[in-house]
């Protein structure tokens, strides 16, 4: 399946759009999302300035952190997001062998 096109109306310094950028990543959320910065454009800041981090669909249904995370699965469902995707490069995934070049410390890796 491919990719589903979002976009995040957000602002710089926002800790709840980096909360909610981290929940997609835990969700494993097959998405592109499009950051859209508020504060340049006077109609966004209205629309969005005490809402986000909002997300929106091509369909123009909207999700903000207000309707609750638990709904947010639910959401991207129903926008046609797939949840649970690894989006590791294959080379990154872990293979269950040891990386070269590192040294084991009180049960932690260090790498050379």
């Amino acid at each position: 399946m491919a990719s589903v096109p979002l976009w995040l109306y957000t602002t710089a310094g926002c800790h709840l759009c980096a909360r909610l950028e981290a929940t997609l990543q835990a969700l494993g959320a097959d998405v592109t999302l499009t950051r859209v910065e508020i504060a340049f454009d006077a109609q966004l800041s209205e629309r969005y300035a005490t809402r986000i981090p909002v997300l929106a669909s091509a369909s123009g249904a909207e999700y903000s952190l207000a309707d609750g995370e638990e709904a947010l699965p639910g959401w991207l469902r129903a926008q046609g997001v797939e949840q649970g995707v690894d989006r590791t490069p294959p080379a990154r995934r872990d293979s269950g062998v040891e990386p070269q070049g590192h040294v084991m410390r009180h049960g932690r890796r260090f790498l050379r």
